[in-house]
């Protein structure tokens, strides 16, 4: 199936992602041969108050040009549905990495955690200095493509305030439970500081890979192993999952905080390729090994112990096309 954009045709790849909004594809575009993604919403039975709200994603994300935050290209309405094209992250997200660390009960690396939590930060600076609030920050939400850049992604019930507006009021839940803050839960007055208490889960989880929520009820907050990391981080996670919005930093702190040199050191490879290639290792050997475990359980045992003798990814992969 094809669908043309300003009369250039995008031919639809795969789904990418589904839910009550509609759904996301990957697109090709045939006149530049490039991968994007399209956002596909029903409208033909929404209000006309709804609709706006619908637009109003493609209008806060058309605010934005920033590495880390995933870039608007065009919005249009076609046959009763609302598209956005954007660009496609064509790596994966944080959700991820967390859970193919979880499997293996493998702690990430510093080095990754700090790569992945600076840039973080860097896209939830520029959407606070643009006067908006994502509201569902969340590992899926957040992309790492094949040059291992983070992107924010989903702005789907992010709220954009007035310059002289710095405070705003729900009258219900918004976002994913794990990652909302406790004021927007309880239906109250919030500000950008409701991001800050989002972020402060997600970092919590890639230290953990758990969430800061058990049966659905907060928990108190799992102290970091200082034997493993830095100290430093524990601190800017006591700071963040603070319940009191007032007492949370801003996002120019945080970036000032994880700037420091003590924590900069973690990431102190100037070369950003060969960094870069370390983390895209990191990530595919994972990938691999889980990958050699399942097919591991369908071998005999003569070739198990053929694969043991091997001994390494590189060497069984070469004997063993199908890995």
């Amino acid at each position: 199936m094809s669908i043309n954009i300003n009369s250039v045709e995008y031919e639809i790849i795969k789904q990418l992602g589904g839910g009550g909004y509609g759904k996301v594809n990957l697109v090709l575009n045939k006149s530049d041969n490039k991968n994007y993604a399209l956002k596909e919403i029903p409208i033909k039975d929404e209000t006309k108050e709804n609709i706006e709200k619908i637009k109003k994603e493609a209008e806060i994300l058309s605010k934005f040009n920033h590495k880390n935050i995933v870039k608007y290209y065009a919005s249009f309405e076609l046959e009763d549905k609302f598209y956005i094209l954007m660009e496609y992250c064509d790596g994966k997200d944080i959700n991820y990495i967390i859970n193919k660390h979880k499997k293996k009960s493998e702690l990430i690396e510093e080095k990754l955690i700090y790569y992945i939590i600076y840039q973080i930060c860097l896209g939830i600076k520029e959407i606070h200095n643009k006067q908006v609030i994502h509201r569902d920050l969340k590992p899926e939400n957040i992309f790492m493509n094949k040059n291992n850049e983070i992107k924010i992604g989903d702005f789907g019930i992010s709220k954009e305030l007035n310059s002289y507006k710095k405070y705003t009021k729900t009258n219900k839940k918004q976002g994913t439970l794990y990652y909302t803050s406790p004021e927007i839960l309880n239906e109250g007055i919030y500000n950008d500081k409701a991001d800050i208490w989002s972020l402060g889960c997600i970092i919590y989880e890639l230290f953990h890979l758990s969430t800061h929520f058990l049966d659905n009820m907060m928990q108190d907050i799992k102290q970091i192993d200082n034997q493993i990391y830095n100290q430093k981080w524990q601190d800017l996670i006591d700071s963040l999952l603070q319940i009191d919005y007032n007492n949370r930093p801003d996002i120019n702190y945080i970036v000032d905080f994880i700037s420091c040199d003590e924590l900069k050191k973690i990431d102190n490879n100037d070369d950003s390729n060969k960094n870069s290639n370390e983390i895209n290792n990191n990530v595919y050997n994972l990938d691999k090994k889980v990958k050699i475990k399942k097919i591991i359980r369908k071998l005999n045992k003569a070739e198990i112990n053929e694969i043991t003798r091997l001994g390494n990814l590189k060497r069984i992969r070469s004997k063993y096309k199908s890995i």
